[in-house]
């Protein structure tokens, strides 16, 4: 077998002809359906190609028949495609092709998700439904005519507006020129919650968002969070929504969160459906993220779109920045940043130092699904945010206006993006675009040196590389104010800054907000960063010295004063209002984060050191914590029962009360107190509580876990989102081993061809640390992945990742997970995506 080849960015040309217009008819049926194409092909005048030859991409495909201007063309097949020859400067295609979506196990191009059809079309989904240019340039105008048994599939969706429908047909006419990766098409036994939004110039929207119609109470916080996203992209972007109608669909079967397709946004149940029953807090917010994300994709992503895939964070990074802005101005902007950093230095960070480390804009690929990564999501949206800092909210806006100016329906590259911020602002952003460029987390360290005599404090700055960055800054005094603060512009690889008519040694707040996506090091002493913990403005600033402690308690707890570190946060306790930034710096960094800072990984240590901290926290604070908790838990007797009157509030005071509170519980149940736990399980009016102690109780051997086990199931069997959190709670719970994670896969609500209950089960097992680094854990992993190399390779390929960094692990762990790298790469027929990411682990 030919291995797969790499594709490389240099390689890009432009393709030699594109698309007027695409015209496709669906005849679905039970065992086949039938998808017949009409193209209007022109010669492309950019192309130096005029041989009159023309690739379309085709994967699965049965060809029943192909004309071209109503004759039968000259043509080859091949496995991945079709070859046109001798083709005239326009004509018209139409193509006749069989496809199976009831056995498309990889829920790429057309499939079956609970009996009903929807597609995934990004980033090659859609050479799976017929043949065609599928590469993001090329952008056509689309309609689809749909035909289906109206008795068990009544609804039927596509892009754009609906032109005709009658029992069992519909038409759909997309006016807005697209590429196909935003094609969707949807049909099935739905029902619909509908609403309707007036935008700023008059126009009313129609809004719908689909689901089974056992699902259709937990739509209407989604419809808030579209109606939320739809109000804030106008206010803060001046951007208006361009169709007459905007549509989301739940299924559960989908490979990702979300699909933004031009108007009809294909989402993963998880990521939509909500009441407080059912769903947390972090549930609440993470619905409105995402829902607020495809939609922001409406202009960043659609009306704008990428020339080619290498080209992804250009919609990618962009929108997730401006999801996180959503949230941010929705909620708490400290709570969102701290969140937002701690996920990206535990995760990001890990992918920039492990074998998979690519620029955010990468060079090559062998599967595009694989680079639907952290670094051109979420590093891709610091980059963004950097830019943003350095222009200021004005002139950002400035420029995001001259880039739907200049590229309004084109599909375009980073570059252009990044011209229209400098021309709009005359900033040079040449050195910038480094970050784009170059792999790995730029190391910076800051020294300090104060001059009593001439009163100046200096920061010498330095870099290995000559990486262009913001160093948002203040300067502490003793009291805690500020006598300096700002922005500083970090270009080259040593840099000093003086300040002057400074009276006396200050503390330096250095790299607030986190402006910049760096790893820094700095010459803070302990006294210094406890000053920043009870004395710093900037939430971040607070929380990241506080992580820095605790990271530096658990790992070496000889050089920390135990003492005086728990004094601050026993301060920060008791004179801190917002109970949010209380509960974050309570938090431990998680034993994964933990990994990142140690040359060798020994799991066993890191979780038993980790262990001992959690009771030195309990020894120290448990009367304080049992204080906090009985306050917010609004104990009404002495014998401890619960207020639960209280009617459930989504604010951010009352999520971050309900965090504090549950942070408390954490520590106190890891010291016995279970009557705690199990009277919050039995009295909880909301999910963010009750899960809570449900997994607090499911976490150890005690007489109350099957008892709660039992009572859990009962009431939420019949709860495909809640199931999933009851299978990832027992997956990763500490008494869970190899054998009791098969077993859970042997539970008549599993099923291996549904992501998010396979991610639940095994996807939460890989992070039972103590548990899945053992050999029969590593082979019953491996076979997993293998069992999906021939049925979901994208899921395969996610779960492959979790071997990425084996070199750093202890040599017996090493050796044992090289072998099963080794038994992958051995197998015959591995797809492109496992193929990639083992092949690059083993280098």
């Amino acid at each position: 077998m030919t291995q797969p080849q790499a594709i490389y960015r240099k390689d890009y040309t432009v393709s030699p002809y594109l698309i007027h217009a695409t015209e496709l008819s669906f005849r679905l049926g039970e065992n086949e359906t039938i998808v017949s194409s009409k193209i209007d092909f022109y010669q492309n005048s950019l192309s130096t190609d005029k041989s009159g030859n023309l690739f379309l991409n085709g994967i699965d495909l049965e060809l029943i028949s192909i004309l071209v201007d109503g004759v039968d063309p000259e043509y080859t097949l091949v496995e991945d495609g079709l070859e046109l020859r001798k083709m005239s400067q326009r004509f018209t295609l139409e193509i006749q092709t069989k496809i199976h979506p009831e056995t498309n196990t990889s829920l790429n191009g057309l499939y079956q998700s609970s009996g009903n059809f929807c597609t995934q079309c990004e980033a090659h989904g859609f050479r799976q439904i017929t043949y065609y240019l599928d590469r993001p340039d090329v952008l056509s105008v689309f309609t689809t005519h749909i035909e289906a048994a109206f008795d068990k599939y009544p609804v039927l969706l596509s892009n754009g507006n609906l032109t005709e429908c009658s029992n069992g047909v519909a038409t759909w006419h997309d006016p807005v020129p697209k590429p196909c990766y935003l094609f969707a098409l949807v049909a099935g036994d739905f029902a619909v919650l509908e609403d309707t939004y007036t935008t700023l110039s008059g126009t009313e929207v129609a809004l719908k968002i689909y689901t089974e119609a056992h699902n259709i109470h937990k739509t209407q916080f989604a419809m808030g969070a579209l109606k939320r996203a739809f109000k804030w992209d106008e206010e803060r972007f001046g951007l208006e929504y361009d169709l007459d109608i905007y549509m989301i669909v739940a299924v559960d079967d989908f490979n990702m969160g979300a699909m933004e397709n031009k108007g009809l946004n294909v989402f993963n149940s998880a990521c939509v459906l909500a009441d407080n029953k059912t769903a947390t807090d972090g549930d609440f917010i993470n619905i409105e993220a995402i829902i607020g994300h495809e939609y922001f994709h409406n202009w960043t992503g659609n009306r704008v779109t990428c020339r080619d895939w290498f080209q992804l964070s250009l919609k990618e990074g962009l929108t997730v920045f401006r999801d996180q802005e959503f949230t941010s101005d929705l909620h708490s902007h400290s709570i969102k940043r701290i969140d937002d950093v701690d996920m990206l230095r535990t995760y990001q960070f890990a992918e920039d130092a492990g074998p998979m480390s690519h620029p955010v804009r990468p060079e090559s690929y062998i599967e595009m699904n694989n680079f639907y990564t952290l670094t051109v999501y979420e590093k891709g949206a610091e980059v963004i945010r950097m830019i943003h800092t350095f222009l200021g909210e004005a002139g950002f806006q400035k420029g995001m206006k001259l880039y739907f100016e200049r590229h309004n329906s084109q599909a375009v590259t980073i570059d252009d993006f990044i011209s229209s911020m400098s021309d709009a602002n005359g900033f040079d952003f040449t050195q910038f675009k480094h970050w784009y460029s170059q792999s790995g987390t730029p190391e910076v360290s800051i020294s300090t040196h104060y001059d009593e005599v001439k009163n100046t404090y200096t920061a010498t700055v330095e870099q290995q590389y000559e990486y262009f960055f913001p160093l948002s800054f203040a300067l502490l005094d003793g009291l805690g104010n500020e006598l300096e603060k700002g922005v500083l512009t970090i270009k080259d690889k040593v840099q000093i800054f003086v300040f002057e008519n400074i009276k006396s040694a200050p503390t330096p707040s250095w790299l607030r907000g986190f402006s910049a996506p760096i790893k820094l090091e700095c010459d803070l002493s302990f006294e210094q960063r406890i000053f920043l913990v009870k004395h710093d403005k900037d939430s971040f600033v607070k929380w990241d010295n506080a992580q820095k402690l605790w990271l530096s308690l658990i790992m070496d707890a000889d050089t920390i004063d135990e003492v005086a570190f728990f004094d601050a946060i026993e301060f920060m306790i008791k004179n801190t209002k917002d109970s949010s930034l209380v509960c974050e710096l309570l938090m431990l960094p998680s034993e994964r984060a933990l990994h990142n800072h140690q040359t060798v990984i020994d799991v066993f240590d890191i979780h038993n050191k980790r262990e001992i901290t959690i009771q030195k926290i309990i020894t120290r604070f448990k009367p304080l914590l049992l204080e906090v908790y009985k306050s917010l838990a609004s104990h009404s007797s002495l014998q401890g029962e619960l207020n639960t009157q209280q009617v459930y509030e989504f604010t951010s005071e009352a999520v971050g009360q309900r965090a504090l509170k549950n942070r408390c519980l954490f520590y106190l149940t890891k010291d016995g107190e279970l009557d705690l736990a199990k009277s919050q399980f039995n009295e909880a009016n909301c999910m963010s509580d009750k899960f809570c102690a449900f997994h607090l109780l499911l976490n150890s051997d005690n007489e109350y876990r099957q008892q709660i086990l039992a009572d859990f199931y009962q009431e939420f069997k019949d709860d495909t989102q809640v199931m999933d959190k009851y299978f990832s709670a027992l997956a990763s719970s500490n008494v869970c081993d190899v054998d009791g994670v098969k077993a859970l896969m042997e539970h008549e609500l599993f099923s291996f061809n549904t992501p998010n209950r396979l991610r639940s089960v095994v996807g939460g097992f890989a992070r039972n640390y103590t548990n899945f680094h053992k050999q029969a854990s590593y082979e019953f992993f491996t076979d997993v992945i293998l069992k999906l190399n021939t049925s979901n390779p994208q899921i395969g390929a996610r779960l492959v990742a979790t071997y990425n960094h084996w070199k750093r692990f202890t040599p017996e762990l090493k050796a044992l997970q090289k072998q099963q790298l080794e038994r992958i790469a051995n197998t015959e027929n591995l797809s492109k995506d496992i193929f990639e990411i083992v092949q690059v682990a083993l280098k």
